[in-house]
């Protein structure tokens, strides 16, 4: 059984566009060679990621961000074992949401967080990271476009 993991970090500086192309461009590579799955959300300094894939290989992958000079204050949301890969058709989905594409998760007293602390707080990790597939990103594109970000 595939091993589903999720975290949140905070990037350790402003992410500029060929910042997140060149960090899509290195997970993209490096997923498809390790058989890793999955989807990366981006929202003002904050990450929130699901890894798929075998376990060894999913916790080298998650070893390797925590190790990563670009992001700070990660924490393991979830890790589980799944019967089957929720996200198989993308070596690294993406998207960059903006204040409109992730209100449909407002807090509980209708006020605003941002993604992290909704993410953390809510414990709808899960939740959003599936709304967000489900929402058409293109599954499997190894090309990033400007529009992407």
């Amino acid at each position: 059984m595939p091993l589903q993991l999720c975290y949140a970090s905070t990037a350790t500086r402003e992410m500029q566009r060929k910042d997140l192309l060149e960090l899509l461009t290195y997970a993209r590579k490096r997923n498809a060679e390790d058989g890793i799955t999955g989807l990366l959300l981006f929202h003002g300094k904050h990450f929130l990621q699901v890894l798929e894939g075998e376990a060894d290989a999913v916790r080298s992958t998650f070893k390797r961000i925590c190790q990563d000079e670009r992001h700070e204050q990660i924490a393991l949301l979830f890790e589980d074992l799944v019967s089957q890969r929720q996200y198989r058709d993308w070596s690294m989905g993406f998207q960059a949401l903006d204040g409109n594409e992730w209100m449909e998760f407002p807090n509980e007293d209708g006020s605003e967080k941002d993604l992290r602390a909704m993410a953390e707080t809510m414990g709808r990790a899960r939740e959003l990271l599936l709304y967000v597939r489900k929402q058409g990103l293109d599954p499997a594109k190894d090309v990033i476009t400007p529009d992407m970000i």
